[in-house]
């Protein structure tokens, strides 16, 4: 009877991950869609604006066209706060306005039409990744990782991991996880893990310096970032991932230190790189 009781439940358990990853992967298609049109909209009015000739109308038009692309993709704080403080320019002088406004364009369709520049299989169950610049509530099945104390050099870290891997005939995935901890308004690296591709892999414990262990199902508030994962970049996704957290106070809270989500190796061009900053959260 006990015996028949946990196998429901473990059903039930299965069929409600199950369900929230198809309702993930629903909404990030259609998410896709929206970033896909506004790019588009941005591509012909940088287009249109090239033929105006007259800064005013430049201006009136760009400003036209950030407001379509805001209604098209409103969750993306980098592009709102791209045409927030271009907005807020100080200056007098119309065609100055008329470049600052048409550059505006142009980063927010960059950050509209980037693409992960895959290298890797990410693990199963992981939902697709946050886009650069949208915070996004993610939900993540229990995986397995390989992990080591950052109080070694990050590149000895990534070779530990990478030996333990590679003697063990396990094959990479991203992303690579980093953990941190707070000190004061700065963070430090606490930890590197390499996720393996199954919880059938290899097998839990401690080998050297390496500890493999399955990290439980949970939910993380996440937002993608261009570029390297250098301090700046990690702190601004800090700071609006942490005023996410306020906002929604009623709702979530935090339930781990702050992480990184490495997606490309060194090979791949900086302006390339994708990572995805992280809180992992759960719901009050």
């Amino acid at each position: 009877m006990r015996n028949g009781f946990r196998f429901f439940v473990m059903t039930v358990i299965y069929l409600a991950l199950a369900a929230s990853q198809l309702i993930q992967k629903s909404e990030a298609e259609d998410l896709k869609l929206s970033r896909t049109d506004a790019a588009a909209q941005l591509d012909a009015a940088i287009q249109a604006v090239d033929s105006l000739r007259d800064s005013e109308k430049e201006i009136a038009y760009c400003r036209a066209a950030a407001g379509k692309v805001l209604k098209a993709a409103p969750t993306n704080v980098f592009v709102e706060e791209i045409f927030r403080r271009t907005e807020q320019t100080k200056t007098t002088d119309p065609r100055k306005l008329a470049k600052e406004w048409r550059s505006a364009l142009m980063d927010a369709r960059d950050i509209l039409r980037f693409e992960i520049e895959e290298e890797s299989p990410i693990p199963e169950g992981f939902p697709e990744p946050a886009p650069v610049g949208e915070i996004r509530l993610q939900q993540y099945p229990t995986y397995r990782v390989a992990r080591t104390d950052m109080t070694l050099l990050e590149g000895t870290a990534f070779l530990t991991l990478f030996n333990h891997i590679k003697e063990r005939d396990i094959a990479m995935t991203a992303p690579v996880e980093l953990t941190y901890a707070a000190e004061g308004n700065a963070t430090k690296k606490t930890a590197m893990s390499f996720m393996y591709r199954s919880t059938q892999q290899g097998r839990i414990g401690t080998a050297g310096k390496v500890q493999v262990m399955d990290a439980p199902a949970h939910m993380a508030i996440s937002i993608g970032i261009r570029g390297s994962a250098n301090k700046e970049r990690v702190a601004d996704a800090r700071r609006r991932l942490e005023a996410w957290l306020q906002a929604h106070r009623d709702a979530y809270e935090a339930t781990g230190p702050l992480r990184v989500l490495g997606y490309n190796s060194p090979f791949i061009a900086e302006k390339k790189q994708f990572s995805e900053v992280q809180i992992p959260v759960r719901a009050k």
